[in-house]
């Protein structure tokens, strides 16, 4: 989610204790979607390469010449040429072709290749910055030129399928580290929508006290969103790196954060989270009307950039649609999962412990304001989701027959769980506390569907993870 957050958290649900309506919402985003003209995703492959893949050379090539579909980025691009015995070859820093070929990269040999078998390993980075790679051998057979083929193709075989568990292993704790950046931005969010438009309602219908005491357990929860945002930060940059070099030890950060929209968003990642940590401490102090609060609320609007940034939306077209529906995904995600978060450990806590006397004083108001946000959510989450996966999916067929669809449908069907049980919370839960505002009635609905929620963030993480096609 190439790797990236391709439909940013994917949550396309009944919002809790919101009205649903989403069939009728995303019907109309996708015919307007249609009725805008189609979108156009540039895959970037390799597309020739000179010598060709299995090609049996007479004479030493000079240089390798790759040919992409697409641009690709110089700095954070590495052209590694090994012989059976995995010898690295002398080389270059690869080149592009020239200015204006930028599409084709060029790996200067500074050796002459003795009689053997050969791989090329690349990776390199289209427009919008997430690593590819790939490989591909060749032979050279020269009545001039010495053998240097001591290793058994069989064993280098063995050797190449050995090596594909590695990054099976790498591609789990990435979406490991997403499902905790993902989290960090929900909590953020939610934090701030619980704050600004939730518990008011808490002071209005209930009491000062629970008031302040659910805004307390709210800075908490926005603390600890903060602590994951900055902890995902060094295993990104650290993941991103082994994909564009693999067992070096001296990467170019240089190039890979300066050089490409992942690095700029990795960079407005670590900036917007220690913006966040910032304001977050200073309210503390402050209070929840403190100015403080606005440092916060601005961070965790420029957070959902980042997946824009560092994803596939960057190189679809148009852009300005592709980046816009999913940055309006990711937000509107954030707001509802972080929100009810909010609302199950915050707003009932303050509700449960501090009443005086009187049971679930303020629980009706503080699920009426969370209502109101949660049916915007749906609508936006329709919307942006129905344009999200349209512009991502070439083909209806690719929900089968890629890693990608197939990790879409697993999704899909966690969320038609968060669908049937925010049907539940509206048809009988709501209603409910509107005679008797127990908590015990909100308690178990709620959470169960927090769960559904963070196993569709779970599977949307792995989704970031898993090739496109």
């Amino acid at each position: 989610m190439g790797h990236c957050a391709r439909v940013a958290f994917g949550v396309r649900s009944v919002a809790g204790l919101g009205r649903p309506g989403v069939a009728g919402v995303a019907t109309l985003a996708l015919a307007g979607t249609l009725a805008a003209g189609g979108s156009t995703r540039d895959h970037t492959e390799l597309e020739r390469s000179d010598p060709a893949e299995n090609a049996v050379l007479a004479a030493s090539p000079s240089r390798i010449v790759l040919d992409y579909t697409t641009g690709v980025l110089l700095a954070p691009s590495t052209v590694v040429v090994r012989s059976a015995q995995t010898r690295p070859v002398n080389a270059s820093r690869p080149t592009y072709l020239a200015d204006d070929r930028r599409d084709v990269l060029v790996l200067p040999l500074a050796e002459t290749l003795s009689n053997g078998s050969y791989e090329v390993a690349w990776t390199t980075a289209g427009p919008d910055g997430h690593a590819i790679s790939g490989n591909f051998g060749f032979r050279v057979e020269s009545d001039t030129l010495e053998v240097d083929d001591t290793v058994a193709a069989t064993d280098t075989a063995e050797e190449s399928a050995g090596g594909r568990t590695a990054p099976a292993r790498g591609a789990l704790a990435s979406a490991a580290t997403r499902f905790v950046h993902y989290a960090g931005i929900a909590g953020l969010l939610g934090a701030v929508a619980f704050r600004l438009l939730v518990a008011g309602a808490l002071a209005r219908e209930g009491s000062r006290q629970i008031y302040q005491a659910a805004v307390g357990r709210a800075w908490t929860i926005a603390a600890l969103s903060a602590g994951a945002v900055l902890a995902s930060a060094p295993f990104r940059l650290w993941f991103q790196a082994q994909a564009f070099f693999p067992g070096d030890a001296a990467p170019d950060w240089t190039g890979l954060l300066t050089s490409t929209p992942w690095g700029q968003g990795w960079m407005l990642h670590v900036g917007a989270g220690l913006l966040a940590a910032l304001g977050i401490a200073v309210s503390r102090k402050q209070g929840p009307h403190g100015a403080a609060w606005g440092i916060a609320s601005l961070s965790a609007l420029l957070l959902p950039l980042v997946p824009v940034l560092s994803g596939h939306a960057w190189n679809t077209e148009p852009r300005s649609l592709a980046a816009t529906a999913l940055y309006v995904h990711v937000a509107v995600t954030g707001v509802w999962v972080g929100g009810l978060f909010c609302v199950v450990f915050a707003g009932l806590p303050a509700v449960r412990r501090h009443a005086e006397g009187v049971e679930g004083a303020g629980l009706a108001a503080m699920v009426a304001a969370f209502s109101r946000i949660a049916v915007g959510a749906v609508a936006l989450l329709a919307a942006s989701g129905t344009v999200n996966a349209w512009m991502h999916l070439d083909v209806f067929s690719q929900l089968w027959t890629t890693s990608w669809g197939r990790t879409l449908l697993v999704k899909l069907a966690v969320v038609a769980g968060v669908m049937a049980v925010g049907l539940y919370n509206w048809r009988v839960v709501r209603p409910a506390l509107a005679e008797s505002p127990r908590p015990s009635l909100l308690a178990l609905p709620a959470v169960l569907e927090l769960a559904l929620a963070a196993a569709a963030l779970a599977a949307t993480s792995w989704l970031a993870v898993q090739p496109l096609a």
